[in-house]
């Protein structure tokens, strides 16, 4: 009797209904791109009737969004989702796709890592949020301090701070790609022009990490987390899917911009398309990441232990 019960779960479970609508909320940047091809191809159909993308576009919307449970899955920076865990909330990393996409965008060729910007202004979007974290963290590593050797001005988001620079409101300014490749494109930096550029990617601060940490030149800034308690089957489907969509995002550009700039009116396809060659992306199940995480995550408790919430996380934010 106890094998046909058993029977008949699995078989429950294979067949269950499609969820009505899967709600997936993520930020402008690299890490929703592929999840605007995951949608146009419908290839989770087998799982949710409809799937849908919700924007959020600063951290107070993304925290909202949290709190209040209004997706089953967030595109979120690694610290934020290690500091819900530790307040008690029911979020888990699953898939970590984001290994670098910071950079520090001048007007001077000459600059190639943070200790050439002793004594400058650098502009950061989001004040203690992911671009602001890795900066200090890498700064103080250097054996630099961020507050007496360097100008820190925060801009509320980084389109602001793209501004900044295209204005000439501030010579150095770090940011996140595609809005990198968009600052090239508006200057006519990129492609090389003629005539000298106005703007040269200066400080990329993933091999800047590697260089000060003695590690490999990348570091777990952006993950896929699962919200709450969603069906394993969806979970995995989902990691599947986006995996592959990953996979056609990299291998075509031109197509991915297209896709991209009809989805975000902010940027446009030729910048997102230049983009894809100056960012790193794996596909990494978060178990298999953990040490990555784990030993990024020992850097933050060390210089702000806040922004993972006072303390490492445990094993359990890992979704298994």
């Amino acid at each position: 009797m106890k094998k046909i019960v058993l029977f008949l779960m699995v078989v429950g479970s294979l067949f269950s209904a499609p969820l009505e609508k899967l709600v997936i909320a993520g930020p402008v940047a690299t890490i929703s791109h592929p999840i605007f091809h995951l949608i146009q191809s419908g290839s989770l159909k087998d799982v949710a009737k409809k799937v849908e993308f919700r924007l959020w576009q600063n951290p107070d919307e993304l925290r909202a969004i949290l709190l209040k449970k209004e997706a089953h899955i967030v595109a979120i920076p690694t610290n934020v989702a290690a500091n819900l865990y530790n307040k008690g909330e029911k979020i888990k990393l699953f898939n970590i796709p984001v290994w670098g996409i910071l950079e520090i965008i001048t007007r001077d060729k000459n600059i190639k890592t943070i200790n050439d910007l002793k004594g400058q202004e650098i502009v950061v979007p989001f004040r203690a949020d992911m671009p602001d974290i890795i900066l200090q963290a890498i700064i103080k590593k250097a054996g630099l301090n961020p507050k007496k050797d360097f100008k820190l001005s925060y801009a509320p988001t980084p389109p602001d701070a793209m501004q900044m620079l295209i204005l000439r409101r501030a010579d150095n300014v770090l940011l996140a790609e595609p809005a990198t490749s968009m600052a090239m494109r508006k200057t006519g930096s990129f492609p090389l022009k003629l005539i000298a550029p106005e703007l040269f990617r200066g400080v990329n601060l993933q091999k800047e990490w590697g260089r000060v940490f003695k590690v490999a030149p990348k570091v777990p800034q952006a993950g896929l987390a699962v919200v709450g308690e969603l069906d394993k089957n969806i979970v995995k489907r989902f990691n599947e899917e986006y995996k592959k969509s990953l996979g056609w995002y990299k291998s075509h550009p031109k197509e991915a911009g297209v896709l991209v700039a009809k989805n975000i009116d902010f940027f446009k396809a030729e910048a997102v398309a230049d983009s894809i060659a100056n960012v790193q992306l794996e596909a990494v199940d978060a178990s298999v990441a953990s040490k990555d995480l784990d030993s990024f995550y020992q850097v933050l408790l060390e210089n702000e232990p806040k922004l993972i919430g006072g303390k490492l996380p445990n094993s359990g934010l890992y979704y298994k």
